[in-house]
């Protein structure tokens, strides 16, 4: 087990020094883990698929919108964990397209914990839409009327370890030194010129018969980004409701609610109440989330997978 940690500690630890595409936010990251670490793949135990779309600072030309497709199982009686992704992602004239295979090899730790070494392949396609601009003087020879297209190779690596009480995770989802937006990728522009690292955690305890608290934290470093923090606290109720609030440092305060309609579907939304200087342009964000678990054992809601 030591030489699979060492692999990919030296990947991660290696990745430090390299540029590549940054990632998009999302509020119920908590429930959209596999989007963040590739080692997460086949944590469910159960073929999962999960969809999300995130309007960010509504209301502001050219913000972010970001939609996410995964889904998720295990294999070889759950020592193999397997997954695909699909990621959406627009901010003013960029587009970018990235589909992605994860894998991660999973290792029973003892007292129903896990031990998750993951890696994904993935290929990113972008495009710079110069349809989109809307020039002052369109005879400015300084816009291009080409639209410009990249296809770039990338893998991202993680670590997950889950106990049926809490988890924690690292991971880095885009390794290599590429840009979809420049056959340089030292003159790609500054929002793709560095990587992030993820840092995740959380744990569940019952306060009663009906409710259980369930906390979550995720730590987002960028060296070409401001330091990020997201601190959730959600409470679920008899099983089936979830009610959470949550704050980005320095640039949110954030409201979650999420339904489970039985053992296989969740539906969630979440809505951000922006608190830096953007509230004036924009009044926050919104995203909206699907699950599906494909329930082959016909486990009632008491065994529902949480993390």
């Amino acid at each position: 087990m030591r030489r699979y940690l060492l692999l990919v500690v030296i990947i991660l630890c290696v990745s430090w020094s390299v540029e590549g595409q940054s990632d998009p936010h999302y509020t119920q990251f908590m429930h959209n883990k596999l989007a963040i670490n590739p080692a997460y793949a086949g944590n469910k135990e159960m073929l999962t698929f999960t969809a999300l779309y995130r309007n960010q600072w509504s209301g502001v030309s050219g913000a972010p919108t970001t939609y996410s497709f995964n889904g998720h199982s295990t294999f070889m009686n759950n020592r193999g964990g397997l997954g695909l992704s699909l990621v959406g992602d627009q901010h003013g004239f960029y587009k970018t397209i990235n589909v992605g295979l994860d894998y991660a090899y999973r290792m029973p730790m003892g007292n129903g914990a896990t031990l998750s070494l993951g890696i994904s392949g993935k290929l990113e396609y972008g495009k710079v839409d110069f349809s989109l601009i809307d020039p002052y003087d369109m005879d400015d020879e300084d816009i291009s009327m080409t639209d410009n297209t990249r296809l770039r190779p990338n893998f991202g690596a993680g670590l997950f370890y889950s106990h049926p009480q809490y988890y924690i995770g690292l991971s880095a989802p885009n390794v290599m030194r590429t840009s979809v937006y420049s056959d340089n990728p030292s003159q790609a522009p500054n929002i793709n010129n560095m990587r992030s690292y993820y840092l995740m955690g959380g744990f569940m305890t019952r306060i009663n018969h009906a409710v259980q608290f369930k906390p979550a934290m995720l730590i987002t470093l960028n060296p070409n980004a401001p330091f990020e923090m997201d601190l959730n606290a959600s409470f679920l109720f008899m099983d089936r409701i979830w009610v959470g609030a949550s704050y980005r440092l320095g640039d949110s305060v954030d409201a979650m609610f999420q339904y489970q309609f039985n053992s296989q579907l969740r539906a969630g939304v979440a809505v951000d109440l922006t608190t830096s200087e953007l509230s004036q342009y924009s009044p926050g964000s919104f995203e909206v989330m699907l699950e599906y678990s494909l329930n082959i054992e016909g486990k009632g809601l008491n065994h529902l997978r949480y993390f």
